[in-house]
């Protein structure tokens, strides 16, 4: 039987094209694979079927996050099933062949690159051109980039001298899927919620027993289970424990609270004006640093806040952890703004310009909720009244602009004839 190779669109669109990882065969590929036999077909207009060989063409990051796709597995499957590693401890490594050594002049075949290094070699790179030939005939020059699948003692063994490389990097978050634990992970996570509500067992216990049965099964490694833990937000927040526990001990947190009391009374504004204070405090520490710092930073101001007012400590908690979390204006105020700043190509600028309406859309909403109470139910229908609101104006102004396109363009093949356009 023949094997069928994907194939990219000839006549791309250009939005395709800088979101395509696919590479397709170039047109001397091509020729080599259809004169073997080999079936090459354009995957926009047949679809892919089982066995099927997909090449494509990206950085190694991208490749370590097409083998994270469910259905896709590595065209050398036969040779990395065959690798003394458990699958959980497997990573995707580029290493540089050196100028002088072991490897030079020789195919991998004959070096039996395997069984020599306990790696599989997926692709070889040479002068930034991908070698196109079978990987056991590969003959290795100099400078070649070879793309490893390996087990964790290889990065120890290539750090030799007399290895044959010049220099091996590990691709981080490069391990392959382990689906087959998909169902089993589930049912633990479950489980440690449904312990949690029903009181069998405190969050934390809970936690660490679900952690040690996943480590246990295989769908959570050792090392994976260290490096989970982020030491420098354990230690932010509990330094910034210690700093609220000095807040209070030196009277700053009672001085502040003090101050926020009188400008609410000042302003006349009472009640609903401590909050808003409070809410604008919380905040703007939290696009600073942390929402778990600013919460401990501004928990015994609020507190004293809530005393000196009148106000219930649940009503002020409930607050500050509202405000704690909303850090929408600064790249800085939580992981996921600092994941998408780079790769996104956003500037503070646009933080601000999107972070702002939702900032003030958020401490209208929280503080209307906190004063309402029990009454908390309006709140709620308001805010869908609000979002029922603007889905209809949106509707309406695509209707009316629907009807101005058929109207100025009566005869448009593209709209129908007339309003008829529209149905």
């Amino acid at each position: 039987s023949k094997k069928r190779i994907e194939t990219p669109n000839p006549n791309p669109k250009p939005a395709e094209v800088s979101s395509s990882v696919a590479l397709v065969v170039s047109e001397e590929e091509k020729t080599k694979v259809d004169s073997e036999g080999v079936d090459v077909v354009d995957p926009a207009v047949d679809p892919l079927q089982a066995d099927d060989v997909l090449w494509y063409a990206g950085n190694a990051a991208s490749i370590a996050m097409i083998r994270k796709i469910p259905g896709l597995a590595p065209y050398a499957t036969d040779q990395v099933d065959k690798l003394n590693a458990n699958s959980q401890e497997r990573r995707l490594i580029q290493a540089v062949v050196a100028k002088t050594g072991p490897l030079v002049g020789k195919s991998i075949r004959d070096i039996k690159f395997r069984s020599r290094y306990n790696a599989v070699v997926l692709a070889v790179h040479r002068e930034g051109v991908r070698v196109h030939a079978r990987i056991g005939d590969v003959v290795l020059h100099p400078g070649d980039v070879l793309l490893l699948d390996a087990g964790p003692d290889f990065h120890r063994e290539a750090g030799h001298s007399g290895s044959g490389f010049a220099l091996v990097s590990v691709l981080e978050d490069s391990a392959p899927p382990r689906l087959r634990l998909l169902v089993p992970v589930l049912v633990i996570a479950v489980a440690m919620i449904v312990f949690y509500t029903a009181g069998v067992a405190e969050l934390i216990i809970a936690a660490i027993f679900a952690a040690g049965i996943m480590i246990a099964c295989g769908a959570l490694s050792e090392q994976e289970a260290r490096d989970a833990i982020k030491w420098d937000v354990i230690v932010t927040i509990a330094a910034a424990f210690g700093m609220s526990k000095a807040l209070q001990n030196s009277g700053v947190a009672g001085a502040v609270a003090d101050k926020l009391v009188r400008l609410a009374e000042l302003s006349g504004t009472g009640r609903g004006g401590l909050l808003v204070a409070v809410y604008l405090a919380t905040f703007v520490i939290s696009n600073v640093v942390t929402n778990n710092a600013a919460a401990a930073l501004m928990f015994p101001v609020a507190a004293e806040a809530a005393e000196r007012q009148g106000e219930s400590l649940a009503s002020m908690s409930f607050l500050l952890m509202l405000a704690a979390s909303a850090s929408f204006m600064s790249p800085f105020g939580y992981q996921t703004n600092l994941m998408v700043y780079g790769p996104g190509g956003y500037v503070f600028n646009d933080f601000l310009r999107f972070g702002l309406p939702m900032q003030i859309w958020q401490m209208v909403v929280s503080v209307s909720v906190v004063l309402l109470q029990d009454l908390w139910w309006i709140g709620w229908i308001a805010a869908f009244g609000v979002v029922g609101i603007i889905l209809v104006v949106r509707q309406i102004s695509a209707n009316i602009g629907r009807v101005r396109e058929c109207i100025e363009a009566p005869e448009s093949p593209k709209q129908g004839n007339g309003l008829a356009g529209m149905v």
